[in-house]
């Protein structure tokens, strides 16, 4: 189970990262306001969710192939999380 929560933490950090990419556009053009909530508060709070299954799935470390991916999404979404919250709390 935790073998494909890994993978699957790691296919969720690239969807994540490219919501964050429209959510960035979007809110950059002014051009859509379609939720209550601001997009970026939406995609970091999935990009914390997916941080928190990427340590989950470091503990089912197996080959380095899987190591490599559990890194990749572990700094992939602190890197995310931590622009998010950039963007969030001075802009």
């Amino acid at each position: 189970m935790s073998v494909r929560l890994n993978l699957y933490s790691f296919l969720l950090c690239i969807g994540c990262t490219l919501l964050f990419m429209i959510a960035y556009i979007t809110n950059f053009l002014h051009s859509i306001q379609f939720t209550i909530t601001q997009p970026l508060y939406i995609t970091f709070a999935l990009s914390v969710i997916i941080l928190y299954l990427g340590v989950i799935g470091l503990f089912s470390v197996k080959d380095w192939k899987s190591g490599l991916r559990s890194m990749l999404t572990i700094v992939m979404m602190l890197g995310l999380s931590a622009m998010q919250l950039y963007m969030i709390i001075f802009n």
